[in-house]
């Protein structure tokens, strides 16, 4: 069988939001890495935010890491995307004069003002968000009074926005890429990531494979919630969790069961990687 390219989203799809895997997913992605196919992390964290368990269970072949910002194939990076000064700077105005809490992610770290912190902190407990996901989340967390001045940023993720998706897309415009947020919790049209100058898990996959030196339809992507959405359609197959939202079942190619019902295992079983 022709090698494929697996792009596993992390958060909802690999781990539960008590940052838990299950057993099952580790040995069909060990079993399908024994038969020849590729595991790609493709994730809204950082890679330095990525769990350690996932790491040392399984050798990936690469990340799209802050939601393809950072492009890693082979242990070498092939992509990094940073946001111009003054794009950076229009987006923190806009998200302090309307006094939206947001962090600002990096290749090793994350950056917040302190009230940002603690806001962001406080939610994600309100939510339901298990200590073991936020200790991976904040571990590498620096507080900063001049956000503005940074020059590592790769992606934004802001909270509790009094603004819908939609709307905060039109007011930045379309040097943002705005998608929901997996972490927000159940309303998650107030709560989203940005990205810059079109990067997104779709456009993190063409240069993947690209670099790859392999055809698309090779590729099979499979997610969970808003961010992973471009990445579906994107994929040669798009395959959604069980407890994926509507909009991304509707988008798939295939829908496996719950995350933990044992979801990434059956979808590689149907998808006859193992």
């Amino acid at each position: 069988m022709t090698p494929k390219y697996v792009f596993l989203d992390v958060d909802g799809t690999l781990v539960n939001f008590k940052g838990e895997i299950p057993e099952s997913a580790v040995r069909a992605m060990k079993l399908a890495q024994n038969n020849g196919h590729k595991m790609i992390l493709a994730t809204g964290r950082q890679k330095s935010q990525i769990y350690s368990f996932l790491t040392d269970a399984i050798r990936f072949d690469g990340f799209l890491a802050s939601s393809s910002a950072y492009i890693e194939l082979d242990g070498k990076t092939v992509f990094e995307s940073r946001p111009t000064k003054e794009g950076l700077a229009f987006m923190i105005d806009f998200f302090e004069e309307h006094h939206i809490p947001y962090f600002l992610q990096s290749t090793n770290m994350l950056y917040a003002t302190k009230d940002c912190y603690e806001r962001i902190l406080a939610h994600m407990r309100a939510v339901g968000n298990g200590e073991r996901l936020l200790e991976s989340i904040f571990r590498n967390t620096e507080l900063v009074e001049n956000p503005k001045s940074l020059t590592c940023v790769e992606k934004a993720a802001y909270y509790e926005s009094p603004f819908s998706l939609e709307e905060i897309r039109k007011r930045l415009g379309d040097y943002y890429c705005v998608v929901s947020y997996s972490l927000g919790g159940k309303h998650s049209l107030y709560h989203g990531e940005i990205t810059f100058e079109g990067v997104n898990k779709a456009t993190g996959i063409t240069r993947f494979m690209e670099a790859a030196g392999a055809p698309i339809y090779d590729s099979i992507a499979v997610g969970d919630s808003g961010n992973d959405l471009d990445m579906i359609k994107a994929a040669g197959i798009g395959v959604a969790m069980g407890n994926a939202s509507e909009d991304i079942k509707a988008a798939a190619d295939l829908i496996t069961r719950h995350i933990d019902d044992n979801g990434i295992y059956a979808a590689f079983e149907a998808l006859g990687l193992i």
